[in-house]
């Protein structure tokens, strides 16, 4: 939006019209990254078990004394359940990668190769293809995007060995650090099992009573 001129001098206001694929696109990404939430997922899924225990559905006393009698197994049931929706989704996403290797993205090399000047062309015909997609974008996507944006950029192909071994290690920590989310799991959850059970022992001996304490003492 924008103040402008008349020709009487008065002010006037101009619209700038905004693309509403604009807000379409934000709204799809924002549908996708909810979707692909282990924390939504994850509680969906200790909402649903809890839910079960305490509509008597699930009535083994195992379970309910190991899972739901206390707020610490609450929590690490949750956590348990974050994790697990965690692995889902990366399994999920692992396979889609790896059907997607074998699809044709790009022309086929010519004899003699290709002139440094056509990564323009690939390059759009690789965001054309993306377009229509509507998912994330693979690893082997995004590497050849970067690949062709060098050649884009320097005019020439021949630091993109280099280039390529880069964007492999940038990859490689990438992948390393999706997985943070399950290593705290796993660390947190013996934690959290470890508060319990000094909580369960504290709150046995503060149930005693002074003369089982001196019994105690006796034996």
């Amino acid at each position: 939006k924008g103040v402008g001129r008349t020709d009487l001098g008065v002010p006037s206001r101009r619209f700038i019209a905004v693309p509403e694929d604009t807000d379409v696109s934000k709204l799809n990404a924002l549908t996708a990254i909810l979707l692909r939430s282990p924390i939504l997922w994850g509680g969906a899924l200790s909402f649903g078990f809890f839910g079960l225990i305490h509509m008597g559905v699930v009535t083994q006393p195992l379970v309910i004394r190991y899972l739901a009698g206390h707020w610490c197994e609450y929590v690490e049931v949750a956590m348990f359940f974050v994790g697990f929706a965690a692995l889902v989704i990366k399994a999920a996403d692992l396979r889609r990668q790896r059907v997607g290797v074998d699809d044709d993205r790009l022309e086929p090399i010519p004899e003699g190769g290709q002139d440094p000047a056509v990564a323009t062309d690939l390059a759009a015909a690789l965001d054309e293809g993306d377009a229509g997609k509507g998912s994330p974008l693979s690893y082997l996507d995004r590497r050849l995007r970067e690949a062709l944006d060098l050649v884009v950029r320097t005019g020439t192909a021949d630091t993109l060995e280099e280039h390529l071994k880069y964007l492999s290690d940038l990859d490689a920590a990438r992948a390393a650090q999706s997985y943070g989310l399950v290593r705290f799991v796993i660390w947190a959850i013996p934690i959290m099992g470890f508060l319990g059970t000094v909580i369960g022992i504290t709150d046995a001996i503060a149930c005693l009573s002074p003369t089982q304490l001196d019994n105690m003492s006796g034996v």
